[in-house]
């Protein structure tokens, strides 16, 4: 069954899409939408497909920073887990990407879109992408203390081998994670806590991939939402205001949770570390 929101792509590729243009293909006679769409997803998929090596690359970077992090963890916490990476989707994809790009568009306003097929590898910062999972919230600080240090400036910190390769290597655009945890209530437009940031190879700085850091609990809420309220949205779908409101609000009952495991571990330590 077509959806609204397919509609909306099949037009949008009808309309924007340069067939036949330099760097893109001809577009076959008689062809129906799908066969269309099968062509310009492929399309993007192929001119995608550097960011996931900008990503794996960046990943090989980072991995050994966030080892080095694990390993200074005190002794009575070093058993348990620090982080993990979920690199499930390196590379966005190309429905994805079709969806970005028409979210915004209307298509009887007569208007080009703000995103198009020309501009969406510049414009877009999260086709390369993957998440670093933490325990606990305060390891989020610590996983991005870790990973700043190298853009804080001269003489800012005494940098492992590992943190100097990788700021030699890839720029972080701000020179940090963007920290959409500890949002004040009139700031925060949805429910997503995270820190993220932007980084991109200093060779190719049309290779983004964005960094997310969360904890466990905040990447639970993600992956909830995404089914229930992003993807049934993206499809045109009604998403009843009463769902959005209890979704948003499971965002904030999971920080007061991450917030109160924080504070019993603090408590548990201090405790261990009196008896000694």
């Amino acid at each position: 069954m077509t959806t609204p929101a397919d509609q909306k792509i099949d037009r949008f590729i009808q309309q924007c899409f340069p067939w036949g243009r330099s760097g893109y293909p001809a577009k076959p006679a008689g062809s129906d939408p799908a066969s269309l769409r099968n062509i310009v997803e492929s399309w993007i998929e192929e001119k995608t497909r550097m960011h996931g090596n900008a990503a794996l690359a960046l990943l090989a970077r980072v991995l050994p920073i966030l080892r080095e992090a694990e390993k200074q963890l005190p002794q009575a916490e070093a058993p348990r887990l620090l982080f993990r990476i979920d690199q499930t989707a390196l590379v966005k994809s190309p429905a994805s990407v079709l969806d970005k790009m028409t979210r915004g568009w209307d298509p009887g306003a007569g208007k080009a879109p703000a995103v198009d097929f020309g501009n969406s590898l510049a414009e877009m910062t999260d086709l390369g992408r993957f998440r670093v999972v933490v325990n606990f919230l305060s390891d989020i600080e610590r996983v991005c203390s870790a990973l700043e240090q190298p853009y804080a400036g001269p003489g800012a910190a005494v940098l492992s081998a590992a943190q100097e390769a990788f700021e030699r290597e890839f720029a972080l655009e701000p020179n940090r994670l963007v920290d959409l945890v500890n949002q004040e209530p009139k700031d925060r437009t949805k429910g997503e806590r995270c820190r993220k940031g932007v980084l991109y190879p200093r060779s190719r700085p049309d290779l983004k991939v964005e960094v997310q850091v969360e904890t466990m609990l905040q990447e639970a809420w993600d992956k909830k939402d995404h089914s229930l309220i992003y993807e049934p949205r993206r499809r045109g779908e009604p998403v009843h205001p009463q769902d959005n409101r209890e979704m948003f609000a499971m965002s904030e009952l999971l920080y007061v949770a991450d917030l109160t495991f924080d504070r019993l571990r603090e408590s548990i330590v201090a405790r261990r570390k009196s008896k000694e």
